[in-house]
């Protein structure tokens, strides 16, 4: 534990950026092709249109949200009306990230019930309506750059990004960042940061695989000073095979993620 606290520590001056991360990230966008006059909702991490989605989690909306303006929220906790536009799930209304003419990034409600859910986008040129299906948990780790796979949102044990050039190292533990984390130890409200004592964890540790094989994982939780972003600390294996490129995937509740790369050091 005293381990995993000073790897803690070390995170907190990246969570500041992470906050501005959420609200108007630098992940892929839907193609406009994929922009329609109804709402299409996905996971904002991987952008998976075969995969429900979660209460907590950050998600994307794509339409035509005619006479809004790109404006991106700049404090916590996060507005429920931005922009002069409101998003209701299932008549309860989100908490907004960002929004524009062609997408929303949002927070599903907290108290969302599994099930299909109507979404509501009211702005200043009117009301587009679609659905989302909603389910205990669905994890998405957020991706960087257009690779396929691409290279996971992941720091090295020394809070260094993870690439090529700074790999990890086998033994030490890395954090892996996502979204879609289900239940949580206790609750928050939507759009809140989480806070940093006592840390939010998930109920249940989700699974982690890295080329092939199962990490232990010494942390699930809500990252603190962030609005719903799920870190998970896992301690790579030493098993000399695991080097260079390795695919990583996380599952939590038997639901899998995208797969997202990993570098490991020889």
């Amino acid at each position: 534990m005293r381990q995993w606290n000073e790897f803690s520590n070390r995170m907190r001056p990246f969570a500041a950026a992470l906050v501005v991360f959420l609200a108007g990230w630098a992940v892929f966008s839907l193609p406009v092709s994929y922009a329609q006059s109804v709402v299409a909702v996905v996971n904002a991490a991987n952008l998976r249109t075969d995969q429900p989605v979660s209460a907590g989690s950050w998600v994307l909306g794509s339409g035509n949200f005619a006479n809004v303006t790109l404006t991106v929220a700049t404090s916590l906790p996060l507005p429920k009306s931005l922009g002069a536009v409101t998003i209701t799930v299932g008549d309860v209304q989100a908490a907004i990230g960002s929004v524009s003419s062609t997408e929303v990034r949002f927070l599903i409600p907290y108290q969302t019930a599994p099930g299909l859910r109507a979404v509501v986008v009211a702005g200043p040129g009117g009301t587009a309506n679609g659905t989302v299906r909603i389910i205990n948990a669905a994890p998405g780790i957020f991706q960087l750059g257009t690779t396929d796979p691409p290279q996971g949102m992941i720091l090295n044990q020394d809070n260094s990004n993870n690439s090529q050039s700074r790999p990890a190292i086998r033994g030490q533990l890395i954090s892996i960042y996502a979204t879609g984390h289900g239940a949580l130890s206790q609750p928050i409200s939507d759009g809140d940061a989480a806070p940093a004592n006592p840390t939010i964890t998930t109920q249940v540790n989700p699974q982690v695989f890295i080329g092939g094989v199962e990490c232990a994982v010494e942390f699930s939780g809500l990252v603190p000073g962030v609005a719903g972003l799920w870190r998970i600390a896992a301690r790579l294996p030493s098993f000399a095979f695991l080097v260079g490129k390795l695919p990583v995937i996380v599952f939590m509740n038997g639901v899998d993620s995208n797969e997202v790369t990993i570098y490991v050091a020889p």
